[in-house]
């Protein structure tokens, strides 16, 4: 089907390469890791170290020179930029120096130390050259120590025909790299600019939301779409964001997704639109601790051989970058292992020369892991595609939250005393304040401290200790407590980093825990103020779910008060497939639960003893499962003439290939009932796809609400001081959106057909009420089994 998307815009600016990213992607060579832990301020201080050096050249000599060059002849037009850190352009011959900072032995370091050193200046040397007319330049490399402010230089002197001929050499290789990817981008725009839809026609409200995250796009803003399963939600963001890359608005397509089910179905999309003929490369990234070759991850290259000479491998599979489209995870280890390469690494380089990165949100906007490489120095245009962003704002808290506590500092205080006396004090010093700390709580009968101001004192020892591990971690000495001070050491980083954001939307506390111990925490209540940053990297932003409700209250936690268009779309699924029961007879709050186990346990029979099937039942606690699961095994039991029932429970802490089995049982096959038990809020209560008669129920016992705590508390005072809608905010609206994604697991395409039973009293309450998706109309409220029986008996009598 043709689309209406605006006409295609004609790319006229050149390529711009700089000289770092030109040399290291033409010479570099060499293992992953060749340096090995470095200072965290490694980067602060080689700053420091070039200006220092700057400041003591004499009068007439030039720091940071701009400076730019347009290769000759090169179809497409390339430009390659870069800055010069010193220059005596009065001399004969010009002198040009380039400064680099280390923390090596000067006696260690020799002429040809690193040879791309050489490699950028002599860049600069031509670049130079070739804009004056000069017949030759003198390089100073100079290298300057950050501990003994000492310095070393070398000096060379090359003609204009040395440094031409070695520019040559080094251009032509990426020249033709450049050419494959413009080749490849031409192909790719022109069969955007062909692309129909992919399907032969669209769903209702798909082209309405197409068309609004193309003009999104286009007009550079946010948009919020609320879009119920069935509308297609995967594939109305990504066709138009495809259409908008094809037309030069944007540079690259950030897939954001929070789920594996999220990342497979944008994975689909793609492959449906490369049906249609689509050209267009993609990859997946994947955390580097599920992917690593060799778990657990250690990139020391004397241990593991894909860390070993990778620069120097990675140049050879990238010739598999004309052969494939989809770099998904499996296309990714086929390749890493036929080159011996970290897959995880590879899978960032590929990122560099795709159209669409698919990938979880914490790479573009989690401080400590973000993609430094796109987000940090580029200037391209990006868009993101936020999936499922109903998660976002819980993953952003605890992205923009750190803690620390007692008994890890104590353990590792222990563990140092007898090989590092001097940390180890470090560590008492940190343990005493939080021993203090825990006094005070019992003192005053709490069972937490919460300040509004940062915890100066602790944080005074933490960098205490964090400064003194440095000095031994960057010493790379083998040691058995080596990985188990470096993880405390970047928990106390984390914790550093986190007090710089403090603001007031940040507490800090200090909350007692089992076994004398204490946890410190510095907590981000708000989310929004901290996307914000991460927000400006892309050019536009899509946030969308299918419970985005309600949508102000989503509005306010991802982008603040600022208001950005929003769209509503409604269930395309026929209302008559399901029918959708409120039980208000039973209450299910914390204090009346014991009281509601019996009586749920027998709406649970009735319901499944009205259809055979398979039938999900949520619950917002383990222990609330557990206790309603005997009640029905022992019903089960006094009904033995009653054919089997099977029933399968979701334990706490289940492994990926668990929960495969556990979905794999929700069989449209099955002949007899079966029964599963989730947790709301769950791995089973969102991103589950059971089509058809693998899924015809579900029953939600209560009304989600998060379980009561010090960080859910603080979280509605907060609110309660912002908004006056503090319990809304910390409970109600979060417990209702995990209401909302446990009833979404029945009704998957137009032909399913289910039930789906809410049992609490607070549902039919207006506050709950006016909550409801439009597709929710046509609830009935019931009052007793036998009520239900009735509905549910006239409902499956149509089939």
């Amino acid at each position: 089907m043709q689309t209406d998307i605006a006409p295609q815009i004609e790319k006229s600016q050149p390529h711009v390469v700089s000289v770092r990213s030109l040399v290291e992607f033409v010479l570099q060579t060499g293992d992953i890791t060749p340096g090995g832990f470095q200072r965290r301020d490694r980067a602060q201080l080689g700053t420091q170290g070039h200006k220092h050096v700057q400041r003591s050249r004499p009068e007439g000599y030039e720091t940071e020179v701009e400076i730019a060059y347009r290769v000759e002849g090169a179809d497409p037009p390339l430009e390659v930029r870069g800055r010069i850190d010193g220059l005596y352009a009065n001399q004969e011959p010009v002198i040009l120096e380039e400064i680099k900072t280390t923390t090596l032995s000067l006696d260690l370091v020799s002429e040809q130390h690193n040879p791309l050193h050489w490699a950028q200046a002599q860049c600069y040397a031509y670049m130079y050259a070739q804009q004056h007319n000069l017949s030759g330049v003198c390089i100073h490399l100079t290298y300057y120590h950050l501990d003994s402010q000492q310095e070393k230089t070398f000096e060379r002197h090359f003609t204009f025909f040395e440094l031409q001929t070695f520019f040559s050499d080094l251009i032509i290789p990426y020249l033709d790299w450049f050419r494959k990817i413009y080749a490849w981008q031409a192909r790719r725009d022109q069969s955007i600019h062909q692309l129909d839809f992919p399907y032969v026609e669209y769903r209702p409200g798909q082209r309405e939301m197409a068309v609004a995250v193309y003009k999104a796009i286009r007009a550079n803003d946010r948009l919020y779409v609320q879009s119920p399963t069935g509308v297609g939600k995967t594939i109305a963001a990504l066709f138009p964001a495809v259409k908008a890359l094809g037309q030069g608005l944007a540079a690259k397509i950030f897939y954001l997704t929070a789920k594996t089910s999220g990342r497979l179905a944008a994975e689909k999309a793609l492959d449906d639109m490369r049906q249609a003929n689509l050209q267009f490369k993609s990859v997946t990234l994947t955390a580097k601790e599920k992917i690593c070759f060799c778990p657990p991850v250690n990139c020391d290259p004397e241990v593991c051989v894909f860390a070993r000479d990778y620069f120097g491998k990675v140049k050879r599979a990238l010739g598999e970058f004309d052969r494939t489209q989809a770099f998904t995870r499996p296309v990714i280890e086929d390749i890493a292992q036929q080159y011996q390469l970290c897959p995880f690494e590879f899978s960032l380089d590929l990122a560099l020369w795709v159209d669409c990165i698919i990938c979880d949100y914490n790479y573009a906007f989690d401080p400590r892991v973000y993609l430094h490489r796109f987000f940090d120095l580029s200037s391209e245009l990006y868009i993101f595609l936020v999936d499922e962003a109903h998660n976002l704002p819980d993953r952003a808290r605890a992205m923009y939250s750190a803690e620390l506590d007692k008994k890890t500092v104590l353990d590792l205080q222990r563990r140092l005393k007898p090989y590092l006396p001097v940390l180890a004090k470090k560590l008492s010093a940190i343990n005493k304040i939080l021993l203090e700390t825990r006094k005070a709580c019992q003192a005053e009968g709490k069972q937490a401290l919460v300040e509004h101001v940062p915890p100066e004192k602790l944080l005074k020892v933490i960098r205490e200790f964090s400064q003194k591990a440095e000095d031994w971690l960057v010493l790379n000495q083998a040691a058995e407590f080596r990985q188990e001070l470096l993880e405390f050491y970047f928990l106390c980083l984390n914790y550093l980093r986190t007090a710089e954001y403090f603001d007031t939307f940040y507490v800090s506390y200090f909350e007692r825990q089992g076994q004398g111990n204490l946890k410190a925490k510095l907590f981000c209540l708000d989310p929004a103020p901290m996307l914000a940053a991460p927000l400006e990297r892309s050019q536009s932003a899509i946030f969308f779910s299918a419970t985005l409700l309600p949508m102000d209250y989503f509005k306010q936690l991802l982008t603040g008060a600022a208001d950005h268009p929003q769209r509503i779309f409604q269930s395309p699924f026929p209302p008559e497939n399901v029918s959708l029961l409120i039980h208000n007879g039973i209450a299910t709050k914390y204090a009346q639960r014991a009281d509601s186990y019996t009586e749920i346990a027998s709406v649970i029979e009735t319901i499944c003893c009205a259809q055979v099937g398979n039938y999900l039942v949520f619950f917002p606690s383990y222990a609330y499962l557990a206790a309603v699961l005997e009640l029905l095994k022992e019903r089960l039991l006094e009904r033995q003439q009653t054919p089997g029932w099977r029933l399968l429970v979701q334990d706490r802490g289940m492994t990926e290939s668990t929960r495969e089995a556990f979905l794999a049982q929700f069989s449209a096959g099955n002949r007899e009932t079966l029964i599963g038990f989730a947790v709301m809020g769950g791995v089973f209560g969102e991103g589950i796809d059971l089509v058809g008669d693998r899924l015809i129920g579900a029953v939600v016992v209560g009304v989600g609400v998060p379980q009561v705590c010090l960080e859910n508390d603080l979280i509605k005072e907060y609110f309660d001081r912002l908004n006056g809608s503090g319990f809304a905010y910390a409970y109600q609206y979060p417990g209702f959106n995990r209401v909302l994604q446990a009833t979404g697991r029945v009704i998957r395409t137009e032909t399913d057909r289910g039930i789906i039973v809410l049992i609490d009293e607070r549902f039919t309450h207006t506050r709950y009420r006016h909550l409801f998706p439009a597709h929710w109309r046509g609830f009935q409220v019931v009052q007793s089994t036998s009520e239900i029986k009735d509905k549910l008996a006239g409902f499956w009598s149509q089939a």
